[in-house]
């Protein structure tokens, strides 16, 4: 355990224990409401709306953990600021904030949202959008290790305009 997570205990312990803010992404540990002051924000900007509807955008890096110890994705949100986007059910895109290793490891989705109606569904500029989907085994960011934007199409697509990333991740260890 390093001192920061041996300090959450502490601090969790003069709160109160049982005050939960909810389980952690990925699994159905309770997490105790002071992770929640170890959070902070990361921010991508998709300069660009895309060039076509079936137009897809690899894995592309835009933040590294600068901590000695792990750090854990929790939440996501899209603004469009230019442009809106029509959701569909058969032609979306499929867009994730993914994590890697920082020593040449694959990355691995940690964070996805569909633009289906049935997921993020339109979205009208300004208006922040949720990311769904959280997948357990993607939510972690060792030291060194960093996080990438994609997006993939499904049908014909749809064109992703530009739009900010924000994404939450927490400091420490469980």
């Amino acid at each position: 355990m390093s001192n920061i997570g041996d300090f959450m205990k502490g601090v969790d312990g003069s709160l109160g224990v049982g005050r939960g803010g909810g389980p952690l992404p990925g699994t159905s540990v309770q997490e105790p409401v002071v992770n929640q002051a170890f959070d902070f924000w990361v921010q991508f900007n998709k300069a660009a709306a895309d060039g076509a509807a079936a137009t897809a955008t690899a894995d592309t890096w835009f933040w590294s953990n600068p901590y000695d110890f792990t750090c854990y994705l929790q939440s996501a949100i899209a603004v469009a600021t230019t442009g809106t986007l029509t959701a569909s059910n058969t032609d979306y895109a499929t867009i994730t904030i993914k994590t890697n290793d920082g020593i040449g490891g694959a990355t691995a989705v940690g964070l996805s949202a569909l633009t289906q109606v049935t997921g993020t569904n339109s979205w009208a500029t300004n208006q922040p959008r949720d990311f769904g989907v959280v997948t357990g085994a993607g939510i972690a960011i060792p030291a060194k290790g960093g996080l990438w934007f994609n997006i993939a199409k499904t049908g014909t697509g749809v064109v992703v305009p530009i739009s900010s990333y924000f994404v939450r991740i927490r400091r420490g260890e469980y």
